[in-house]
């Protein structure tokens, strides 16, 4: 049971979707980095319908790469922007780790968390433009009746763009066994429970997503897995070194950060 209340206290937290309101107890609380990877599936499932329903639809890429960029943002009820934008002030403020943490429990918006949020918005739109003007034809990836429940999945594009947010959700969740660095915020009050020997059930879960994907698009799909855990380790280690370790700003950065790079991985992938 406290699997299933710590992925109600995700959804209703990461989501605005509609989820039991419960009581965050540490025994709940200590599978909250574990199931994040759920509420990527469901976030990227949802990401990808609405892409495969935009694809017949005649208007301007632009418009289409508009509206996928809004539906995650509104979808996530702009809490990973919200601290990608903290992120921004506070990395960009060339300060010491003092006073870069004060930046980071700051209220108020400074000009780089404005700049850092339409950079990011302009570069979605730039991208999914790119992914809705691909000829939708492209790269079959299985037939009907060999896997029935993948026939809607037609291409490359929609398998990954439903991938994206489970692997950034995973590295996450692996942000969570890092130092903390503050004794307080909503990353230790999250976190605080955590059991460290949990960790290698999401290392488990990466490497069998990892093969599965490589099994679905060939070597190619070795591309997207090795960026993505390349950039969870180093985004890690500069966070550890240059903060001290761990804040709930500084994770909302890295799903920001960590999708933008997969999608533009996508883009050179299937150019």
């Amino acid at each position: 049971m406290s699997i299933i209340t710590a992925a109600a206290i995700a959804f209703a937290f990461l989501t605005i979707l509609p989820a039991p309101r419960v009581e965050w107890t540490k025994p709940r609380l200590r599978y909250f980095p574990v199931v994040l990877p759920l509420v990527g599936a469901v976030v990227g499932l949802m990401g990808t319908g609405l892409f495969a329903g935009l694809r017949g639809w005649r208007v301007s890429p632009p418009l289409r790469g508009a509206l996928m960029t809004l539906f995650y943002l509104c979808l996530t009820g702009g809490i990973h922007m919200d601290g990608f934008m903290d992120t921004c002030d506070a990395v960009f403020s060339r300060q010491n780790r003092e006073e870069r943490l004060r930046i980071l429990s700051d209220t108020h918006t400074g000009a780089f968390a404005v700049i850092g949020c339409v950079a990011a918005s302009l570069l979605k739109v730039g991208i999914f433009s790119e992914l809705f003007e691909a000829d939708p034809s492209f790269s079959p990836i299985l037939s009907f009746s060999v896997f029935p429940f993948f026939s809607l999945c037609e291409t490359r594009v929609l398998v990954v763009l439903a991938i994206i947010p489970v692997y950034s959700r995973m590295g996450l969740g692996l942000l969570f066994y890092l130092p903390f660095a503050r004794d307080s915020g909503l990353a230790r009050t999250l976190g605080d429970a955590r059991v460290f020997h949990d960790r290698f059930l999401l290392v488990f879960a990466y490497g069998l997503l990892s093969l599965w994907v490589i099994a679905l698009l060939g070597l190619k799909g070795i591309v997207l897995p090795v960026v993505i855990g390349v950039f969870i380790y180093r985004y890690g280690l500069y966070c550890v070194e240059t903060f001290g370790g761990i804040t709930g700003d500084l994770m909302g950065a890295f799903v920001e950060m960590s999708e933008i790079l997969a999608l533009l991985t996508l883009v050179v992938m299937e150019g």
